[in-house]
């Protein structure tokens, strides 16, 4: 039986990653390897559909996104992940998360690059996320706290309330951004927190209700003021996000 985004359903946590690989959204063995790590079920307001390959409410007006959708981020980022831990052997990676919501996605970026044994090919590293909902933040702590509390005490995970606009700037450069939520336009704050030899942003862009894109955004060069002409720009498929607040 062959599998594409949206029908990857499991009944386990396993089954559900196995069907992303299967379908090809999953192609590489770490993001594998982090996925299989996080069980979504603890990042679920309903065990029901925890492992059904669809978004799913999470309260305060947003969602947590569809399995083969983190998938589908998670590779985009891989590879300059990957790069840069070649480049730089002995420095942290650094990722943020903004949007984080749910939580489950900031514990998969913190399987990668977990301070107690990353996956391979990757260097050690610090992933942030950042919600705006103070009620999110809590239950993306709480969430993170029932089976991967170990991010947090590592050092390697931190969560707290942010402004996903703005980003975190006191912790830039990030080699690897994601946004969680759609962007009405490329948010400049943002792009100039990216690390400037390569570093990969992954991010939703349109008008809330109309027609939307997953973009790659990489920046390529090191300016202090911002000019488009120092980042690359693919638009990678078109998708339906609730808006970045």
């Amino acid at each position: 039986m062959s599998y594409r985004a949206w029908t990857c359903h499991g009944k386990t946590n396993r089954e559900m990653v196995e069907k992303l690989a299967k379908a090809g959204i999953i192609k590489s063995t770490p993001v594998k390897e982090a996925l299989l790590k996080v069980d979504r079920n603890n990042y679920s307001n309903d065990p029901q559909r925890s492992y059904t390959d669809a978004p799913q409410p999470i309260g305060n007006g947003q969602t947590i996104s569809a399995p083969h959708m983190h998938a589908h981020a998670l590779e985009e980022v891989l590879p300059a992940l990957v790069k840069i831990s070649q480049m730089s052997p002995r420095r942290d990676l650094k990722i943020l998360d903004v949007g984080c919501g749910s939580g489950y996605l900031t514990a998969v970026f913190g399987r990668l690059v977990d301070r107690n044994g990353s996956v391979s090919q990757l260097s050690k590293g610090r992933v942030f996320g950042i919600e705006v909902v103070s009620e999110l933040v809590e239950y993306s702590k709480n969430n993170i706290m029932k089976e991967d509390n170990d991010l947090f005490s590592s050092g390697t995970v931190n969560v707290s309330q942010g402004d996903g606009w703005m980003g975190k700037p006191d912790e830039a450069p990030y080699d690897a951004i994601h946004v969680g939520a759609a962007a009405a336009s490329f948010p400049v704050s943002l792009m100039m927190q990216l690390n400037p030899e390569g570093g990969i942003m992954v991010i939703p862009v349109g008008p809330d209700g109309g027609i939307q894109h997953l973009y790659k955004v990489e920046r390529v060069h090191n300016n202090t003021d911002f000019d488009e002409q120092d980042f690359n720009i693919k638009a990678l498929l078109a998708v339906r996000y609730v808006p970045l607040v």
